[in-house]
């Protein structure tokens, strides 16, 4: 699940193909959400906590922009990576019900 930040909880789900690059997820949401920018705009980060754990939709909802609007304490997704690699997802990735996976910053 994805969830943009600062907009009361929006949870929503999409689906990328795992070969695809993270460049590529900008470009589902952007369509998924219908928005009018372009989708490098977008800041997606990975909705992990410091154990490495992903972000509950509760422990999500929760997160917002410092006052200079911009999201702290987690790692953004490099756009040029595969969805798959080690630093986003990895090989294995299965994803959970109850968990968010990306975090979206708007421009």
């Amino acid at each position: 699940f994805c969830l943009v930040v600062n907009a009361a909880g929006r949870v929503f789900a999409v689906t990328i193909d795992d070969s695809q690059l993270v460049s590529d997820l900008h470009d589902v949401i952007k369509e998924r959400k219908m928005y009018q920018f372009p989708a490098d705009d977008l800041q997606l980060f990975l909705a992990k906590r410091d154990d490495g754990k992903w972000l509950s939709l509760d422990e999500a909802a929760a997160v917002a922009l410092d006052e200079e609007g911009r999201l702290q304490g987690f790692e953004p997704m490099n756009p040029g990576r595969w969805i798959k690699n080690p630093k986003h997802f990895g090989e294995d990735f299965q994803a959970k019900q109850e968990e968010v996976h990306v975090l979206v910053v708007l421009p």
